[in-house]
């Protein structure tokens, strides 16, 4: 398949449904605006992957777009439960929870979390700044609108269990041995988290060099090749 033609992605999706890739597919529609076939993809594809945290992210985006800020938070839970390192997810988790009014002390142990994630976020350094100083008991929404966040909720969970984890490539019926050449129109930050989710680390690290050339933030790029290679030294150590 490839990964450079929209109409062909489709095709595919259509007569592989259990698909891993449906996230790209379904962010695809979420940039066009086509927020119908984007829930549609996603709804199917999280049948066959009820766990996997790119399509519940990208679920999470759709749900926010219609108005249904908590079942964008439920979706954003799910996801940072299989995934522990999406920061992305983590910070909206923020901004919606701030939307919907959630207690400061749950929105405290949210920030901690996006700042033990990225220990330079500034809006997280100042919203923890201010609570634990007494500066205001509730956080105000103009504040940190851009940013989003993981939940008391999700520090309670339990840890995905060992089959949820990255399996290894050879492991995994999809697997795509040759050099992934994308088109920086389908370099995403979707596809890097497919890719990193079922163990194809190489693959991954090749769209972050196609997102680079993009443009995209250098900040988020390093952090995906930080996570990625720590991924990499795990598995050759076992």
């Amino acid at each position: 398949m490839n990964l450079k033609n929209q109409i062909e992605l489709e095709l595919y999706f259509a007569d592989h449904f259990d698909t891993v890739l449906f996230p790209v597919l379904a962010d695809l529609y979420l940039k066009q605006q086509d927020v119908k076939r984007a829930r549609k993809v996603c709804e199917i594809g999280l049948k066959y992957h009820k766990n996997d945290s790119a399509g519940l992210f990208i679920l999470a985006q759709i749900e926010k777009a219609d108005g249904n800020l908590k079942d964008a938070e439920s979706a954003l839970e799910h996801a940072l439960l299989y995934s522990e390192d999406h920061l992305a997810a983590a910070k909206m988790l923020c901004e919606i929870q701030t939307v919907l009014g959630r207690a400061s002390t749950r929105l405290l142990k949210s920030w901690k979390y996006v700042l033990m994630l990225d220990p330079n976020n500034e809006t997280a350094q100042s919203f923890i700044k201010k609570v634990e100083s007494g500066g205001q008991s509730k956080p105000k929404k103009k504040i940190i609108q851009f940013k989003k966040d993981t939940s008391q909720k999700i520090l309670k969970k339990e840890k995905p269990s060992p089959e949820k984890a990255p399996v290894s490539p050879s492991s995994h019926p999809e697997t795509i041995l040759e050099p992934l050449k994308v088109s920086s129109r389908l370099a995403t930050f979707t596809l890097v988290a497919v890719l990193k989710n079922q163990g194809l680390f190489g693959q991954a690290l090749d769209v972050l060099d196609a997102l680079e050339k993009k443009g995209e933030s250098i900040k988020s790029i390093a952090l995906e090749r930080e996570t990625i290679q720590a991924l990499v030294k795990k598995y050759q150590k076992d």
